[in-house]
């Protein structure tokens, strides 16, 4: 079983791991200088875009250099999940000290240099818009269907939402001096950092527990609709990371001899990897006779220690 991520994706997420560094710093030293808590929450925005970029370089490096082998059956790719978990952590991390300077804020407003917020916040969208083209999976390119890739790509695309959200606020801060809306921003970001969090926590949990990765009722019924194929049982399936989907089942099939299968596999497998998006199949070829002498269903219980 060969599977490697798409060519160019490590580029890609270099480059747009510099500009968000660049973004980083920028918006950054200029939230301090100007006193724009939303300038702040947006740069931790791209902090953490930076380094979740550089973790996904490294462990797609780690995956593509780690064969499977008897003791890693897939190789090293689940090390994705970490790099998940870990920026799950960092994202809570940034945004619980957000939303605590946010309501202090609130409370009591700070001055804010408006007139270089706006031209650091302007600049910060620029960078964000350039991260964002940067990632954009062509239409019709190999890298199209790159999941990694499209990930970050819709954080990119984020945070250019979130740093104009910021401009605007700066802008109405001139004009109407509210001040209190430059904490409400930085709120509304940190919120939208929780939720990004959420997200990744659950796709990760979802792997981790071995969620099926597809529909199994519209793959049965897809299968069966295969002449010759009379039953699918025990269809299982899992994604030992986000871009590699795994999948077994014990196919019965109206035939008698081995070599007759052939043709039964060869669809069957062209069915999954187009409509499901199955990259490593493992079938088990039953005749009628043979799926009747033994049931289907997985039982597993943990021993309640008592010997039971």
């Amino acid at each position: 079983m060969a599977h490697l991520h798409g060519p160019g994706t490590p580029g890609r997420l270099a480059l747009s791991s510099v500009l968000f560094g660049v973004n980083f710093l920028f918006q950054a030293l200029g939230g301090l200088w100007t006193g724009s808590l939303g300038l702040v929450s947006d740069s931790v925005e791209n902090l953490n875009d930076a380094v979740v970029n550089l973790l996904a370089m490294g462990t797609i490096h780690l995956a593509n250099r780690r064969e499977p082998c008897d003791r890693y059956a897939y190789g090293w790719h689940r090390l994705e999940i970490l790099q998940t978990l870990l920026g799950v952590l960092l994202l809570l991390g940034l945004a619980g000290a957000i939303l605590w300077e946010g309501f202090r804020r609130l409370a009591a407003p700070k001055e804010i240099l408006v007139g270089w917020a706006i031209g650091f916040s302007g600049l910060g969208l620029l960078l964000n818009l350039g991260a964002t083209f940067v990632l954009l999976p062509r239409r019709g390119s190999h890298l199209e269907s790159d999941l990694n890739l499209r990930g970050a790509y819709l954080h990119a695309l984020g945070d250019s939402v979130a740093n104009l959200g910021v401009l605007l606020s700066m802008v109405l801060i001139r004009i109407t001096g509210w001040r209190w809306l430059d904490p409400v921003v930085a709120m509304a970001i940190a919120v939208f950092i929780l939720r990004g969090a959420y997200l990744l926590a659950r796709d990760a949990f979802g792997i981790l527990m071995h969620r099926a990765a597809f529909d199994h009722g519209a793959a049965k019924a897809r299968l069966l609709a295969i002449p010759g194929i009379v039953g699918v049982e025990d269809l299982r399936s899992w994604r030992a990371c986000s871009h590699l989907t795994v999948c077994t089942a014990h196919v019965v099939v109206a035939a008698e001899r081995l070599e007759e299968t052939r043709p039964f596999l060869e669809r069957i497998e062209d069915l999954m990897t187009r409509e499901f998006g199955v990259r490593h199949m493992t079938v088990h070829f039953e005749t009628a006779a043979m799926s009747g002498g033994h049931h289907h269903r997985f039982v597993h219980r943990h021993e309640d220690g008592h010997g039971h």
